[in-house]
């Protein structure tokens, strides 16, 4: 399963749209109210013979909700579908503004590499 497919399956759960990439947008529609995106970086880890044995995925999950929304108990939730999917334990960085709620989860999680050939 990739990391976008573990990334979606752990949050489709919670019923909010999920989106890969900078911000979720409907063409003519405004941004639901409550919705998740996400993105992450990927660098080579564990080097042997000048290749990497790892990818080594940087995530970031983004949780946008109103103001008026009390995202205590979903913070929590969110942080346990993430590891239970098999990522590190998220950190959680607060980055809401007069807008909404901007909340970020920062974890990580490790393929193997396999060449062909």
């Amino acid at each position: 399963m990739t990391v976008n497919e573990r990334i979606t399956k752990a949050l489709d759960a919670f019923g909010d749209p999920v989106q890969h990439g900078e911000h979720l947008t409907t063409e003519g529609d405004p941004r639901p109210e409550r919705h998740y995106t996400f993105n992450y970086s990927t660098h080579g880890a564990d080097y042997r013979d000048n290749a990497p044995v790892y990818d080594k995925h940087l995530v970031m999950v983004h949780l946008y909700c109103p103001r008026t929304y009390n995202a205590v108990a979903r913070v929590k939730q969110t942080r346990q579908a993430l590891f239970k999917a098999g990522f590190t334990w998220p950190s959680v960085v607060n980055a809401s503004d007069a807008g909404g709620q901007h909340i970020v989860f920062e974890c990580e999680a490790v393929e193997e590499v396999v060449f062909d050939g």
